[in-house]
């Protein structure tokens, strides 16, 4: 099956900018001799994640299944809250602002808070990922819900429907798309979140590995981190842009 241009170019583009923005930063290492605890090279970073893969992969898989696990419970609970939301203003009123002084407060203000009540661990860090990322699911869900046609709502009246199947034939379709936005967001969230309550919450995963080698200038090592951790996070929302193809097939 032959590509087609645009296929090639949406490849293509990123590609070449990535080989540039590496290759002038390979470039800049060596021509002003930067030291490695200060910028280490790509060159040396991607040979620290070969070389010291054995070190990584148990922080790796810890962070991914905490970003995986926070993901799957904050998407459901994002899309279910906002239905309720909008279902009535009094519930909108009461719980709207709630909703929004999550997305404004930063994640690592909360974990410090929370680990007096659970402690150290990955239970910890899994609700705070629920925290930062259910919440975009849910802004998103609300706008694309409140964003259908009236017309839709009416036509689904006069055919005797009932809320149940309003939703599930007429304001979920109608609002897949926010929807997805949202879900895409919470992805890219949900790693983000991950790291930050790592960097304060406990010895595991790849957040903490990043501060502990940067306190013994391993600059390197932790950049190979970071890169791991932009891997996770190109995983997720690729995956999320997947089946965004697939479910909304019409639109994409």
């Amino acid at each position: 099956m032959k590509l087609s241009k645009k296929t090639i170019t949406n490849i293509l583009a990123p590609l070449v900018t990535f080989l540039l923005l590496f290759g002038f930063w390979e470039w800049a290492v060596s021509h002003y001799q930067l030291p490695k605890w200060l910028l280490p090279a790509p060159s040396g970073i991607i040979q620290s994640m070969v070389v010291n893969f054995n070190d990584f992969w148990p922080h790796i898989l810890i962070t991914f299944e905490t970003v995986l696990i926070g993901f799957l419970i904050a998407v459901p609970v994002g899309i279910l809250l906002a239905t309720l939301i909008t279902s009535n203003k009094i519930i909108s009123a009461a719980l709207s602002p709630f909703v929004i002084f999550l997305v404004t407060t930063p994640l690592v203000t909360l974990i410090p808070i929370m680990m007096l009540f659970m402690g150290f661990g990955q239970k910890v860090r899994i609700i705070g990922v629920v925290i930062q990322a259910f919440s975009i699911v849910n802004m998103n869900t609300v706008t694309g819900i409140l964003n259908v046609p009236i017309i839709r709502h009416e036509l689904m009246q006069t055919m005797g429907s009932n809320k149940f199947q309003s939703l599930r034939h007429m304001i979920y379709p109608t609002a897949i798309v926010d929807i997805f936005t949202g879900v895409r967001l919470s992805a890219i969230f949900a790693t983000t979140a991950c790291i930050s309550a790592e960097y304060v919450a406990g010895n595991h995963g790849l957040g903490s590995q990043i501060i502990k080698y940067s306190q013994f200038l391993k600059t390197t090592e932790s950049f190979a981190c970071i890169f791991y951790v932009t891997i996770i996070g190109l995983f997720m929302y690729g995956f999320v842009a997947f089946l965004q193809k697939k479910v909304i097939y019409w639109k994409i």
